[in-house]
């Protein structure tokens, strides 16, 4: 839409005024400048339920915000990875080279975000979901957590709770499923009875996979994600497994995006997380009531994660100067999911949380806090 010189304000009328009359044109006010924020996010493929939250999150935290970020003018430029690392490879090139965005974020798949932290450059990266351990780097930034933190805190609790007893660990077989899984074992202290890695993306029958779980093992921890977690879930209830081991999840397994799908089958489904709607704190009862005011539903942890990726962006763009250095010299930030600060190679130390799913609600039944660094 043309926009009248008339409506322009004075710094604009002067930028045409100089290049009417032939005169350089002065660079644009920096304050005034427009941010622009590159956000690759899975709307098609096994992580596209993922992604529905993810955008959803990110432009409601504008509208919020009155389209402003670090108090400039703000435009979010979302590109689809379809899961795949080299679409968000080309994404990234095109968001760096020809829109030109002041940063990239979103980034659900493990694999996805490390292609694309390899092509940034010195572009920052703030990774909105993806654990993949080896995620690093001066300019990668992460809300969200490690895979191996996400399994530890879960070892922990199991450690805690049904220590002693035979554990069975199952997830689908890439980065994130192993990686979390070797997690959980650290945290558990002892080898599990045994480990079953399910084929990733490629999944039409569990069962077979269920007979595996050796009949004198009592706890089951699964790791299992959008489309994947609502296959197991069902599975997991319509072959009768809930009634012949308990079972212990990543938060992935019942994270609202998931629930939509799975509905009753995931009642009493326990799962360790970072994030739970049901956190008794002010910051997340404001959240959740903008959230369901948005949507209708409770938020995910991703739409929290993506939230607080847009918010670290806000809060590092109100330092000016250069965006990389001063998201690294961000402190703490307390918020929704509690107080979080990033550790020295930009990773989430913050509380984990035992969740119980229950009358459509994922409860809080107890805190884990940070492991020692």
């Amino acid at each position: 839409m043309r926009v009248p010189v008339l409506g322009l304000p004075a710094v604009g009328l002067a930028v045409l005024m100089a290049a009417g009359c032939g005169g350089s044109v002065p660079p644009p006010d920096e304050d005034e400048r427009q941010v622009r924020i590159g956000a690759i996010i899975s709307q098609t493929g096994v992580y596209a339920v993922l992604g529905d939250d993810m955008e959803t999150a990110m432009r409601l935290y504008l509208d919020d915000h009155g389209e402003r970020l670090g108090g400039r003018p703000a435009e979010l430029v979302v590109a689809d990875d379809g899961g795949s690392p080299e679409q968000g490879q080309q994404a990234a090139r095109k968001l760096i080279d020809e829109e030109g965005v002041d940063a990239i974020t979103g980034l659900i798949a493990s694999p996805v975000a490390v292609a694309v932290a390899g092509q940034a450059g010195r572009t920052p990266v703030v990774v909105a979901n993806a654990g993949a351990d080896e995620l690093a780097g001066p300019n990668v930034f992460r809300v969200s957590y490690t895979n191996h933190d996400h399994g530890h805190a879960a070892g922990r609790h199991a450690a805690e709770r049904y220590g002693g007893q035979g554990v069975v660990v199952m997830a689908s077989d890439y980065s994130a499923g192993v990686e979390t899984l070797r997690g959980f074992t650290e945290g558990f202290g002892a080898e599990p009875l045994k480990q079953i890695l399910t084929p990733y993306g490629r999944l039409t029958d569990l069962e077979p996979y269920f007979e595996q779980i050796p009949p004198e093992a009592k706890l089951l921890y699964a790791f299992y994600a959008g489309g994947e977690a609502v296959a197991f879930t069902t599975a997991f209830k319509r072959l009768g497994y809930d009634t012949k081991i308990e079972l212990l999840a990543c938060m992935n397994l019942t994270d609202e995006d998931v629930l939509r799908a799975v509905g009753p089958d995931a009642e009493g489904i326990t799962t360790v997380g970072m994030y739970s709607p049901a956190l008794d704190n002010p910051d997340n009862a404001a959240f959740v009531a903008r959230w369901r005011a948005r949507t209708g539903q409770n938020p995910s942890a991703v739409a929290l994660q993506s939230w607080d990726a847009m918010r670290l962006i806000d809060a590092a763009l109100s330092r000016g100067g250069d965006l990389g250095r001063r998201l690294g010299e961000l402190g703490e930030l307390s918020g929704p999911r509690g107080t979080f600060r990033l550790d020295a190679r930009h990773n989430p130390v913050q509380n984990w949380y035992v969740r119980k799913y229950q009358n459509g609600v994922n409860r809080v039944l107890a805190t884990i806090p940070p492991r020692q660094e």
